[in-house]
């Protein structure tokens, strides 16, 4: 869709700040400079206030021979997300002259196969009167109409619908917790704070994208596995964000 790539980067409300030796969510400015008091990520609120304390199984994942050894994972995941995040934000040319981590590869190819192309990464949502702030991992389009907001994992092999044996809190008292529970928790954060920007919405549907969904996205090893948020997540998105607030 013509022109939504330019919309979706120009209209974002926040951007990841530095500040000192760490980095933070603001809200910015029309020069794209940082305003206003530092914004909380959503992550570990809602590790304190939705998720029990116990830890869902997993079978590990598949690591290459350059990411053994401790703290492979985390480079691995920060290197992956890194690569994907410079090359969303390209195009379809630019993607196919570039080199690509394995997992960056798979990813790439994932999006392509469930029909969805990349517009942007990393774009940033917040909610300046909650104090709250976190970032859409890609942005996409899927045929003419819709935009997707795709959370993408890395690192979580297995069953991801395995749970601890245990529930959430509440608001979430009745979803078990388990590795796509807690994902989808934070997918139906991330979309409330999206459709909470009314204008970026209209622009949106001037260009004829009248539908704003999400999905879970996991790449480990050589497979892939696409988990659509449920209307049950996306109509609790408000409550969670009020819950971690």
């Amino acid at each position: 869709m013509r022109g939504v790539r330019a919309l979706i980067q120009k209209t974002a409300p926040g951007k990841l700040a530095r500040s000192g030796k760490f980095a933070c969510f603001r809200a910015r400015t029309s020069s794209n400079r940082p305003t206003g008091p530092k914004l909380r990520g959503i992550t570990k609120l809602l590790t304190k206030k939705l998720y029990s304390t116990a830890t869902p199984p997993s079978d590990g994942s598949w690591r290459g021979g350059a990411w053994q050894g401790a703290g492979g994972g985390l480079r691995r995941g920060k290197a992956v997300d890194a690569q994907v995040s410079r090359l969303a934000k390209g195009s379809e040319a630019m993607r196919k002259r570039s080199r690509m981590l394995k997992l960056t590869r798979l990813t790439f190819n994932a999006l392509a196969y469930h029909g969805l192309v990349p517009v942007d990464a990393q774009r940033v949502v917040i909610d300046p009167e909650r104090g709250i702030g976190t970032a859409v991992d890609v942005v996409c389009t899927r045929g003419e109409h819709e935009l997707v907001l795709v959370e993408l994992k890395t690192g979580f092999g297995g069953d991801r619908t395995r749970d601890a044996g245990t529930c959430m809190q509440k608001p979430l008292a009745k979803a078990k917790d388990s590795h796509i529970n807690r994902h989808f928790a934070q997918l139906a954060a991330t979309l409330h704070l999206f459709n909470r920007e009314k204008r970026t919405l209209a622009k949106l549907l001037a260009k004829g994208v009248d539908k704003v969904s999400g999905c879970v996205l996991y790449v480990d090893g050589d497979v892939s596995e696409k988990f659509e948020l449920p209307a049950w997540w996306e109509r609790r998105g408000e409550r969670i964000v009020d819950r971690i607030s």
